[in-house]
Formats: structure tokens, C-alpha cells, sequence
């Protein structure tokens, strides 16, 4: 792969791991002091955290990906171990937005039963959303 192709490609997708991370992570700050009271509180904590650690990988294998492709000369090519991770951190990823989704569905069993069902519906359709959003995109 020449390193001036993906170079944007690595910037973004670090860039949106790592705001997706901090989501997460704020998330998870917020149902911290409420995991105590309950189970669903505690599973979309560890939900929540587990996704912010996904991203967080994805944001440093692609951060500096992209500062390896961005040191090369414009018709460079990247060496075979760093294009051979991004089969691993676009995993990640998914699995990170898959990990947020359902955190955010459980979260709302804390509050009532009707709130847990309408956060799992919506996260239902998110998770439809993304994946059509994704599909083209796939390989």
C-alpha cells in the first residue's frame, strides 16, 4: 500500500476511535457510582469500559500508523507488519462500537423496565444503522 493512500485513512479512524473512547469512558465515569445498586448498572460499567479499551487500541495502532505513513516519501510503500494490523484494529473497532452499543442498551434497564427495553430497541437500531453505514465499506 503506498503510505500517502492511507495516511488520511489512519488520521480518521484514529480520530474517531478515540473520540468514540472518550465517550466511553465518560459513560463509564457516570455509571461508576451508580454500579452499586444493582446489576444492570454494573454490567453497562464494564460494558462501557471494556469499549473505551477497544478504542483505545484502535486510536494508538492507527495514530501511529499514520506517523509512519506520514514520515515516508510520497510513493513509499508501508511495511507488511503495519498493513497486516489493520485486519486486527478494524476488529477492534467494531468490536469497541459493538461494546458501547451494548452498554448503552443495558443502561437504561437502571432506571425502569420500559427505559431498558427503549434502550435496547434504539440500540438495536443503531447497531442496523452503523452496519449499513459499514457495509460498503467492508472487504
Amino acid at each position: 500500500m503506498k503510505a500517502i493512500v492511507v495516511l488520511e485513512y489512519f488520521r480518521q479512524i484514529g480520530f474517531i476511535s478515540s473520540v468514540l473512547g472518550g465517550f466511553a469512558f465518560t459513560f463509564f465515569g457516570v455509571l461508576l457510582p451508580v454500579s452499586g445498586k444493582g446489576r444492570p448498572a454494573a454490567l453497562a460499567a464494564f460494558l462501557a469500559v471494556a469499549g473505551s479499551i477497544c478504542f483505545l487500541v484502535v486510536t494508538l495502532g492507527m495514530t501511529f500508523a499514520a506517523g509512519v505513513a506520514a514520515s515516508l516519501p510520497t510513493e513509499a510503500t508501508i511495511s507488511a507488519s503495519i498493513v497486516a494490523q489493520q485486519t486486527a484494529l478494524s476488529f477492534c473497532l467494531l468490536m469497541g462500537i459493538g461494546l458501547l452499543l451494548a452498554s448503552i442498551a443495558v443502561g437504561g434497564w437502571i432506571h425502569s423496565r420500559f427505559m431498558g427495553i427503549a434502550t435496547i430497541c434504539l440500540a438495536a437500531v443503531g447497531t442496523l444503522g452503523i452496519l449499513l453505514v459499514l457495509l460498503p465499506f467492508v472487504h
